[in-house]
């Protein structure tokens, strides 16, 4: 630890001398001018393919937006990191990094969560079918992920990096920490002027784990690469392939973590046709995809085929489109349905519809609606209600639909250096099945009873860079249902600033961060047996402190630092004052 602190001063103060330098050297005078004409070397922008999130506008209030600096400049390692800065969200971990990470919410079980991976559903596949494990899903190709919040759902779309710039980008991480961690990671992109363009991102994890614990050693490899051709910004053309394979060890004391060793490759085809150059106008979209799982000695391997049309629409306070899904056998069909629209200045109105044909002639149909009204005086109302009549783990042959009816509603307030909300929400009953494959312990959830639940979040800066924020959930029911303990809150408190003046403006930039994630007492589902497990209260700390000089930044981060000695999942420990620290390169040459 003292040599990489040491390390990191002697980076700083190299760097700060170079920046101080000044060309003393006398103007050569002699030399003649070189008349040879020379290409031109500006780099250009060029288009690239529309982001792949739910088209605007929306109501104030319903979606989180994750840019690229909030997955690099932050305390973020993995996506379940980040969903934990949403109200409500509860990440549970069967140890530290590369154990199991299922984001719950809503008391729904695997229905709670959706993801999409450039417009595309990012199915659960091989050994568990049913749950996402979101700690396997790599960050390294993202530059954006969007969150858009329903009353019992959470939809992430993940979008990849889009290079638009001729200049050629490239990036180099290395990260170290307790337990043997080791982390390397590189990208390269490439623009041409034709409207060419490479990406290539590669991403390597490695622990030892945690004698006589559930951390267990891990080791991944994530690679992904992606070819596109837009000749103009009216039409384009896109293959990108992402490949993950990783090893999770089992743990030394029996019945804790079973080992657990998967592949899965990914390759998605885009292509589109717009009408218009600025994103207006009618648009067609058309996407195939091919997902392979194998090398797991509990299942065998399989694949799965996905297609997609999608045909809409764009204007200035407002947008339509219409998708039709093919996917595996358990879904062998499904039409979807988007609009929104501003019918008069203060008001945002939105709406999705979904009907879904599954595997053994079941069928399902879901309906979203929302709406916001911005006052004076930096107030916004916003609500939403969520219809359904669907099934929630479709490749469960068992699954059969379940209707219900949520709503919530919230009013909102944002001013320069302050931004509070106050929502409320009304969630039906649910049965969620299945259970995930990471959590040994875990036999499932049990039924979710109808409940009320108090929201509280927002954001306050104190001083020029220094931020309070944080989110606060109740569910107004006795004990609380399963993983939504009576009482769950998370508080931060980061100092963020560019003051050293010795650097160019925006070139120097220093971030510190502790934060605390605490629950009260509640369930956390049945085992095996169909007994109920109970969750005991827990307080987590964490710090994050990262220095940023150009393109390269030194980060360090603690986990756990308060010792608490509680877990997030009851069985499963979670290890005290874990840390790792490294250095990120940015390269534009």
């Amino acid at each position: 630890m003292t040599r990489g602190l040491l390390g990191a001063a002697t980076l700083l103060a190299l760097a700060g001398g170079a920046a101080a330098q000044v060309d003393t050297t006398a103007r050569d005078t002699t030399a003649r001018r070189d008349t040879t004409a020379r290409p031109d070397t500006t780099p250009a922008y060029l288009p690239a393919f529309a982001a792949a999130r739910p088209e605007g506008p929306s109501p104030r209030g319903t979606r989180y937006s994750f840019p690229a600096d909030s997955l690099a400049f932050s305390n973020v390692q993995t996506l379940a990191d980040l969903l934990g800065h949403i109200p409500g969200v509860y990440v549970a971990r069967g140890g530290f990094y590369g154990q199991a990470e299922i984001v719950l919410y809503g008391g729904r079980g695997p229905a709670g969560v959706e993801v999409y991976w450039d417009g595309v559903p990012y199915l659960p596949l091989g050994r568990d079918s049913v749950y996402l494990d979101l700690g396997r899903i790599s960050l390294a190709p993202l530059e954006r992920v969007d969150v858009l919040v329903l009353p019992a759902t959470l939809r992430v779309y993940l979008i990849t990096a889009r290079q638009q710039s001729t200049a050629t980008a490239s990036q180099v991480r290395i990260a170290t920490g307790q337990a043997s961690t080791a982390n390397y990671r590189g990208s390269y992109e490439r623009r041409w002027r034709s409207g060419l363009g490479l990406s290539l991102v590669a991403d390597y994890n490695n622990n030892a784990g945690i004698g006589s614990s559930s951390s267990t050693p891990f080791n991944s490899v994530d690679l992904w690469l992606k070819a596109e051709y837009l000749p103009t910004p009216r039409v384009g053309v896109s293959y990108q392939v992402a490949s993950s394979a990783w090893k999770r060890s089992p743990s030394d004391v029996a019945g804790l973590t079973d080992h657990f060793e998967y592949k899965r490759r990914d390759g998605i085809f885009r292509l589109f046709a717009a009408a218009r150059e600025d994103g207006l106008g009618p648009r067609l979209d058309l996407t195939f995809v091919t997902t392979t799982a194998a090398a797991d000695s509990a299942v065998i391997g399989r694949s799965l085929s996905q297609g997609a049309l999608a045909v809409g629409s764009s204007w200035g306070h407002g947008h339509v489109r219409v998708t039709f899904r093919s996917q595996d056998e358990d879904r062998p069909w499904q039409i979807e349905g988007s609009a929104a629209w501003i019918p008069l200045r203060p008001f945002t109105l939105a709406a999705d519809a979904r009907h879904a044909r599954y595997g053994n002639s079941r069928s399902g149909e879901r309906l979203h609606l929302a709406a916001g009204l911005a006052l004076p005086l930096g107030l916004t109302l916003h609500g939403d209600v969520a219809w359904a009549n669907d099934l929630g783990a479709p490749a469960l042959a068992s699954d059969s639909a379940q209707r219900t009816t949520d709503v919530s509603g919230a009013v909102r307030w944002d001013r320069h250096r302050v931004a509070l909300e106050v929502g409320l929400a009304r969630r039906d009953a649910f049965v969620p099945l299945g259970h995930p494959a990471g959590l040994r312990p875990l036999g499932g959830l049990g039924p979710t009873q109808a409940t009320s639940y108090l929201t509280v979040h927002g954001a306050l800066e104190l001083l020029p860079g220094l931020h309070l924020a944080g989110w606060y959930f109740d569910p107004y029911v006795s004990g609380g249902n399963d993983f939504e303990p009576p009482y769950h809150a998370r508080v931060s408190a980061t100092f963020y600033s560019k003051f050293w003046r010795v650097y160019k403006s925006g070139i120097f930039a220093l971030r510190g961060e502790i934060a605390m994630e605490s629950w009260s007492r509640g369930t956390a589902g049945v085992d095996s047996a169909g007994n109920v497990l109970a969750l005991p209260g827990a307080t987590f700390m964490e710090t994050n402190v990262e220095v940023r000089i150009v393109g390269v930044t030194i980060f360090w981060i603690q986990r756990n630092m308060n010792g608490m000695r509680g877990s997030y999942v009851p069985g499963l420990d979670y290890p005290r004052r874990y840390q790792f620290y490294g250095v990120r390169w940015l390269f534009t040459n």
